[in-house]
């Protein structure tokens, strides 16, 4: 129920503010709406009774002033209306037994004030329904108000009003305007949030595609005060990371630069050594220590590249990189697509699925390359035959410096860095990489990518292999 209210529920500020201004307008219009009712029917309910008591009064006098028998009875048909029946007799309408109920004691009280005359005469008010009528079915009556005043000689005028307690119709002309105008300030107020909260949408997508290796373009300060001090904060935050970076970077050529010198310098003078074993030791060392160095530097680069994104063929390089292992005497197998159109940096994607292809070699000893491709994407899988990962160690293992020692130990050399820095390597191409535990041992990497256009002189589904003509589609290297 909890995830079902806050799928319903707006999530944009401008669908907020418009939810918070229709409730208003709802609530508004409800008080204003209840407020006119009342207002209308204490007024109509006042003339009413201002009307009632005076025709009561002024048909009484003219009844009064006519000849007693039949002239008084043709003078109160006479003188009624279609809301106020008058009849004349010797007898009141109202049983003198009838219950004087709240309602009964109220419509006394208004007359009599309305119409003081109507004080010093022997006066009754009563409701058909609350029993006043001596005689007949008073649901007949329902609502109906009786008033009899006596006259001088003793006899009655008896007054009665079906108009008294009736509801006042719902006036949907009223209702309808209200709601045409409420229609129109939410419309009015939607298309202004839109304007007003634009400057937050392109402060998202601004954040969305900061990346370190394009040339910062400062974020347009607009909009409300609030918006604008985000956008100040969020150049002012950009500029500052690129320096930061920068820093680094040339902090960190300067150190290996240093390093280098001394490394070169061990090296030589290692030749100078007697000792064959020794000097194996102190050049892997070295070599460690390069290797290190160059790692360290390509992690802090964090996938920035000065090289130009352009076309390649993904296949033909990763078919490098598994010739360049093949010379070294390892086994690799590369099986797949013969193309793989993609848009990015020859040497970072080189270096990022070298890392990759050496890993599995590393602690698997063989590495078997596939490249496939579903819908728009490229999905290129490493499989290895060793130990595997520990689940709970899967997303542990993208993290600098990170290495398995239970699974990977210190003589397998490296630094913890070669999935940190393809996985960066990936992301900043659009990709993304994932790891799973084959079902037979061993370790999967899967590797996705956006495929780019068909390059120029390639045939995506052509046969793969050394050959063209051949009717295998794959190709196996080992």
């Amino acid at each position: 129920m909890k995830k079902l209210v806050e799928r319903l529920w707006p999530d944009t500020v401008a669908s907020r503010a418009i939810m918070v201004l229709v409730a208003a307008l709802l609530a508004f219009h409800l008080l204003g709406f209840w407020a006119y009712r009342v207002g209308v029917e204490s007024l109509a309910t006042a003339a009413r009774d201002r009307g009632l008591a005076e025709h009561i009064v002024s048909i009484k006098r003219a009844i009064a002033s006519a000849p007693a028998g039949p002239e008084r009875d043709r003078a109160a048909h006479d003188l009624s209306s279609a809301s106020l029946e008058v009849h004349w007799s010797k007898v009141s309408l109202i049983l003198g037994s009838a219950p004087m109920t709240e309602r009964t004691k109220t419509m006394d009280a208004r007359l009599k004030e309305l119409a003081p005359e109507l004080a010093a005469e022997s006066f009754r008010v009563g409701f058909a329904d609350d029993g006043a009528l001596g005689s007949g079915n008073a649901d007949a009556y329902r609502h109906m108000m009786l008033v009899s005043v006596q006259l001088a000689d003793g006899s009655w005028v008896n007054f009665s009003s079906s108009a008294l307690g009736a509801h006042q119709s719902i006036d949907w002309s009223v209702i309808a305007v209200t709601i045409c105008f409420g229609v129109g300030i939410v419309v009015v107020a939607l298309l202004l949030l839109r304007w007003a909260t634009r400057p937050l949408r392109d402060l998202a997508i601004a954040a969305e595609r900061f990346s370190l290796d394009q040339t910062p373009q400062p974020l347009p300060e607009n909009g409300p005060i609030e918006v604008r001090r985000a956008a100040r904060a969020f150049n002012t935050m950009r500029e500052r990371i690129q320096r930061l970076v920068t820093e680094r970077m040339q902090a960190m050529a300067a150190v290996s630069h240093d390093l280098r010198t001394p490394i070169t310098r061990l090296r030589l003078r290692s030749e100078l050594l007697d000792d064959d074993a020794t000097r194996d030791l102190i050049d892997a060392d070295l070599g460690e220590m390069e290797a290190m160095i160059d790692s360290t530097l390509e992690y802090l680069r964090g996938g920035v590249s000065s090289e130009m994104i352009r076309p390649i063929d993904l296949a033909s390089v990763i078919e490098t990189i598994v010739d360049e292992h093949i010379d070294q005497g390892h086994h690799v197998s590369l099986m797949g697509l013969a193309s793989a159109p993609v848009l990015g940096r020859v040497l970072s994607l080189k270096r990022a699925f070298s890392n990759v292809i050496s890993n599995a070699i590393k602690y698997g000893e063989t590495a078997s390359v596939t490249i496939s491709e579903i819908d728009d994407h490229l999905i290129i899988a490493v499989e290895d035959e060793g130990p595997g990962i520990p689940q709970a160690d899967m997303e542990r293992v993208f993290q600098p410096f990170v290495r398995l020692e239970e699974s990977r130990g210190r003589e397998t050399g490296g630094t913890g860095l070669g999935l940190t820095i393809a996985a960066s390597v990936i992301r900043t191409h659009g990709g993304h990489v994932s790891l799973t535990n084959r079902a037979a041992g061993g370790l999967c990497v899967t590797i996705t990518l956006s495929k780019a256009d068909q390059i120029k002189g390639r045939q995506p589904n052509a046969p793969s292999g050394y050959s063209t003509d051949g009717a295998d589609p794959q190709r196996q290297i080992a």
